[in-house]
């Protein structure tokens, strides 16, 4: 789009001498009015788009979510694991010892995150980790009021490549009675609360979008 105009181009192949024509242009008029209209569009429903929706709905802003066929995208088919540190309460339950500032540090300064050092790590945008760092353990209880089960465990390193050493952060989402995307049915009641898997995690915000 430039200037507030869909552009497109035209070009076609002369036979004869085989070269190209000059590209036409073609300038398609901004729609009157909308099919839809909203404050805020989504674009995407995952683990980043979902949250997002949710909370400009409860600010009060009218939100449109672009979702490609189901709700989602690489989250729920994952394995439900969600690194969130910085002081958590399980954290705190289980006396662990962390901080934000300690997420930060692993987070931008490669040489303390693995013993071989991640060097990509120090290109870590720094404002937007401090962000993650400062808001980490409030995120994880969003997660919790808005539906998500973590299973009842110490947070562990298990499923995490980029949440540093310095402490375990990672916690995992319990499937519940959620039908799993790729069986389309519900785990044994059983392994409710000890499978863990990204279903755990996207159908109960999922389903806090739909009631938002």
């Amino acid at each position: 789009m430039i200037g507030g105009h869909m552009m497109s181009t035209e070009q076609s192949a002369t036979s004869a001498a085989g070269s190209a024509t000059s590209p036409t242009v073609q300038t398609v008029a901004v729609p009157v009015s909308w099919d839809r209209e909203a404050d805020v569009v989504v674009i995407g429903a995952g683990a980043t788009g979902l949250p997002a929706a949710i909370v400009a709905r409860e600010a009060g802003a009218s939100v449109l979510v672009e979702a490609e066929r189901d709700i989602g995208g690489h989250a729920i088919a994952s394995g439900g694991n969600v690194a969130l540190g910085g002081g958590s309460k399980a954290q705190k339950k289980y006396g662990i010892e962390d901080s934000p500032d300690l997420v930060f540090r692993d987070l931008t300064d490669w040489s303390v995150v693995q013993p071989n050092g991640f060097p990509d790590y120090r290109y870590n945008d720094r404002e937007v980790i401090r962000a993650f760092a400062d808001n980490s353990a409030a995120a994880c209880d969003w997660l919790v009021d808005h539906g998500v089960v973590f299973a009842e465990q110490m947070p562990d390193t298990r499923g995490g490549i980029s949440v540093g050493n310095s402490a375990p952060r990672e916690m995992h989402c319990c499937a519940m009675d959620w039908p799993l995307v790729q069986t389309g049915q519900p785990v044994h009641p059983s392994l409710a609360t000890v499978f863990t898997t990204g279903n755990g995690l996207m159908r109960p915000l999922e389903a806090a979008a739909h009631k938002a």
